[in-house]
This record gives C-alpha cells, sequence and structure tokens, in this order.
C-alpha cells in the first residue's frame, strides 16, 4: 500500500511540477518576473530548460525517498511507518502548494 502511495503522490508532483514549469515559462514570455530568487537564478542562467531539469531532479529525491521508506514500513523497521507519514506528508504539501502556484500563474496570464 505504501509503495503505491509513494508512487501516486510522486505521479502527482512530477504533473505540478511540469504544470508550474509550464505556467512559468508562459508567464516570463509575457514579461512577468519570477518571484522566486532561486527559480529566477535557474531561469536567467540556463532557462526553462535548466528550470525544469532541476525540478525533476527534486522529484526524483523525493520519489527516492519515499519508495525507500515505504520498502522500510514492509521490512517493518522501526520508526519506518512514523519516517514514510512525514515524507509523504511533505510531498502531498509540496504538491498542493505547487497547484496554488500554477492557479495563480494561471490568474497572472489573464
Amino acid at each position: 500500500m505504501e509503495i503505491r502511495q509513494a508512487v501516486l503522490w510522486s505521479g502527482l508532483l512530477l504533473g505540478s511540477q511540469a504544470t508550474d514549469t509550464l505556467t512559468t515559462a508562459i508567464d516570463r514570455a509575457r514579461g512577468a518576473i519570477e518571484a522566486m530568487p532561486v527559480s529566477a537564478r535557474l531561469l536567467e542562467v540556463g532557462g526553462v530548460a535548466l528550470f525544469w531539469g532541476f525540478k525533476v531532479l527534486i522529484v526524483a529525491s523525493a520519489t527516492a525517498a519515499l519508495i525507500a521508506a515505504a520498502r522500510m514500513v514492509r521490512a517493518d523497521h522501526r520508526l519506518s511507518r512514523i519516517t514514510f507519514r512525514a515524507a509523504l506528508v511533505g510531498v502531498q504539501a509540496a504538491t498542493i502548494c505547487l497547484v496554488v502556484t500554477s492557479l495563480s500563474n494561471l490568474a497572472v496570464l489573464t
């Protein structure tokens, strides 16, 4: 069950990262300025490709952590259930925040 949750939320995180990247690229093409300093720097140095690559690395790291924690839950290691739940809640919160950010970017477009 935990591995399915890890894969599901990792996929949702990847989708929300993709929509954030897309809406950010469209907003920048229309003259908007990126408010996040790290994101702005990535966009300055490498453009949307570097920005997207960085986001994919973040998703890959989160996925690896979630799956590793999920496997430990199945092996019944101590504290692994707490570790998995904490990591899952973190990914869920990041996904929800990115959805809100994408909606905000869409509002800027109009």
